[in-house]
């Protein structure tokens, strides 16, 4: 019996310092796992707050638009001698007698110009105030052609003939125009970061490489846009007499 528990007594003193060491491994892997559920956590809240921002750009484009389009309307009386009714009739007779081909080309290239200027201005770091200005000029212009053509044609024929020839060039392009804007705010913001040190975590290969796939898209919804214009004005030729 006495022999049984010294046995008992040297195999307990064998075996416990490998059950210690057991439970303390559990006890780090444990620990290893809780650290690595950390970023899983933490993941969700950075993203919402990239999105956020990045909403909150778009609907300040937006909001900038709208007032850049009130604006073009308010302030068409001191640019109506330069949207003369002369000037309009010629510009409604080239859409109308012009041609598929030719209206098609003539809404893809006028898409394209803002879409490209807008996304050259996101390579820049410090071109924010102008990407934000860019969607207002442009309704501005648009405000003042709807203006224009009210005062040429009278409320219901000016609207009916901007409808037709102007609004779907304008609606299509407007869009596409935001859209890169969005995202050339998101670069050239990440640029910024980059230039002035402030984030070591930028990779400018894979953030261009996105953003020139994203350029691509645009401009081929130019070349889509200048295509349903032109059917539109096509159908709509038929029905408008200058």
């Amino acid at each position: 019996m006495e022999l049984s528990n010294t046995l008992e007594k040297e195999r307990n003193l064998i075996y416990e310092p490998d059950a210690v060491a057991d439970e303390e491994e559990n006890i780090k892997i444990y620990s290893d796992k809780a650290d690595l559920t950390v970023p899983v956590f933490s993941l969700p809240q950075k993203i919402r707050i990239k999105n956020g921002g990045s909403n909150a750009a778009g609907i300040v484009l937006i909001l900038l638009s709208v007032i850049g389009f009130i604006a073009g309307i308010i302030l068409c009386d001191s640019f109506f001698e330069v949207l003369s009714e002369e000037y309009i009739k010629a510009g409604l007779t080239l859409r109308i007698k012009g041609g598929f081909f030719a209206n098609a080309a003539f809404s893809f290239i006028t898409m394209a110009g803002w879409v490209a200027f807008s996304f050259a201005m996101g390579y820049s770091g410090i071109s924010q105030p102008v990407i934000f200005l860019i969607p207002a000029v442009k309704c501005a212009g648009t405000g003042i052609m709807l203006s224009s053509f009210v005062k040429a044609y009278g409320v219901l024929n000016g609207l009916l003939t901007f409808s037709a020839f102007i609004l779907p060039s304008f609606a299509i392009g407007t869009l596409l125009t935001l859209y890169i804007c969005r995202c050339a705010l998101r670069v050239s913001n990440k640029t910024f970061l980059s230039i002035s040190g402030k984030s070591a975590d930028i990779r400018p290969a894979i953030l261009y490489r996105d953003y020139l796939s994203k350029g691509f898209i645009a401009i081929a919804g130019c070349f889509i846009g200048g295509i349903i214009d032109a059917v539109i004005s096509l159908i709509c030729s038929n029905f408008f007499v200058i």
